[in-house]
């Protein structure tokens, strides 16, 4: 019982550091704001987090394995690859520009060249989460639904391929919000161009190249 009520508090602090960190940012935000906030001490929460830095660092890695069990489960919800891969583009596409992760990518951005912070990051959290897809794609290329291919630069083309510059005019504060509708055209134009780019090599298909 005391190993979940720690659990539940923590959680508790990552949610209202992170909250705090989305209003003011990383530097206008203290651990005095933070034990505020939560109406405790700074004792309680230095007990839980030692710096700020390791607090940021459990906030960047709140959700991301969450959000990608998610991703994968809207993939596989899908009646074919083409349904499959554009509801995965539209729910990568409406968490990845959403509030949140902005305000948590702007923040990475303004860390120091060679923060430990962003490696930890992107070596902990990110790079295996985006792993998962390239493991899912691999195994679509050994059931001959997708053509042979390195998995991971596949699974890169396919991020690529979703983004447009949605993401570039959220970072730069140039739209607060994306249309669902966009979002649903970039989805689906990214998921029949992956597929021309990976769908499996047909007699048909053949024949047209030569």
């Amino acid at each position: 019982m005391a190993r979940v009520r720690t659990d539940e508090k923590r959680r508790e602090i990552v949610k209202v550091a992170s909250e705090l960190f989305e209003q003011n940012g990383f530097d206008r935000t203290s651990m005095s704001m933070i034990s505020d906030r939560l109406g405790g001490s700074k004792a309680t929460l230095y007990g839980y987090f030692k710096s700020k830095d390791e607090l940021f660092q459990a906030v960047v890695d709140y959700d991301v394995p969450e959000q990608s069990d998610r991703l994968m489960q809207e993939f596989f919800s899908g009646k074919d690859l083409k349904e499959s891969f554009t509801k995965l583009g539209i729910a990568f596409l409406t968490r990845l520009l959403s509030p949140t992760p902005i305000a948590n990518m702007r923040m990475m951005a303004n860390r120091p060249e060679g923060s430990e912070i962003s490696r930890t990051f992107y070596n902990e959290t990110l790079r295996p989460a985006w792993g998962r897809l390239a493991e899912r794609i691999e195994a679509m290329m050994d059931e001959g639904l997708l053509k042979r291919a390195d998995p991971w630069v596949a699974a890169m083309q396919w991020k690529g391929l979703n983004e447009w510059d949605l993401l570039d005019r959220r970072l730069l504060g140039i739209d607060k919000e994306i249309d669902p509708a966009e979002i649903r055209k970039a989805a689906t134009t990214a998921a029949e161009a992956f597929l021309i780019l990976y769908a499996p090599d047909t007699p048909t298909r053949k024949a047209k190249r030569k």
